[in-house]
């Protein structure tokens, strides 16, 4: 199963989306970055998308619950 999630604000610069992947992985779980959109100016806003993928419910339901602790939505 494939779940998609996005990430908006000072993600880049406060690492969120980078710690967020390695927790991710680090429970044994596919998880990758699709599309970024970096913000121009430093106040601005980045956007990431990123998919996780696996085969067991239980996995996918904490990996979702640690990405949507750190600010990430369905979308």
């Amino acid at each position: 199963m494939k779940q998609k999630l996005k990430l908006k604000g000072h993600i880049i610069d406060s690492l969120v989306l980078s710690k967020l992947l390695d927790e991710i992985s680090n429970l044994g779980i596919e998880c990758y970055a699709t599309d970024i959109k970096v913000g121009k100016r430093r106040e601005d806003n980045s956007e990431a998308t990123f998919i996780i993928e696996t085969d067991d419910s239980k996995k996918m339901t904490e990996a979702i619950k640690l990405a949507k602790e750190q600010g990430a939505y369905e979308g």
